[in-house]
């Protein structure tokens, strides 16, 4: 990702995460999602959104592997995991970068391209792709 593709910078957790703008199809308020049964940890439920039902996945708990803390938090990114839309529940948008920024070196977390430096805090830049093939496995029970 270039600095001038443009990037949104949400927070979950302690953590901040860049998220390549083209890739967000919408930033929703977040309603309590619905509990249902899911094999992922991260998951949280089910929200409605634009007549549809969709998965929601705590992000820090996405990254990290973990179930999603108690405290929920209220706003959520629509992004697209492996063909589906899911909602990315953050804690908070803090930023929307449309330019600026430098890669400061890779990540070694599972589903992060690499992390930048935006003013100064360091932002985890996620690779959708890499993190849909995450969940995929997780979901199939091939990781933990």
């Amino acid at each position: 990702m270039t600095a001038a593709a443009g990037f949104l910078v949400v927070r979950a957790g302690v953590e901040r995460y860049g998220v390549d703008l083209a890739s967000v199809e919408e930033v929703v308020d977040l309603a309590v999602p619905a509990t249902v049964p899911g094999r992922l940890p991260a998951f949280r439920g089910v929200t409605r959104w634009r007549g549809r039902h969709l998965s929601v996945l705590h992000l820090g708990a996405l990254m990290e592997g973990t179930a999603p803390p108690p405290e929920r938090g209220d706003t959520a990114l629509v992004v697209r995991l492996g063909g589906s839309a899911v909602a990315l529940e953050v804690d908070a948008v803090e930023d929307v970068v449309e330019a600026g920024g430098a890669s400061v070196g890779a990540s070694q977390t599972a589903g992060a391209s690499g992390v930048w430096q935006v003013g100064g805090a360091l932002v985890t830049m996620l690779d959708l792709a890499a993190l849909a093939e995450r969940v995929a496995e997780q979901e199939s029970g091939e990781v933990g």
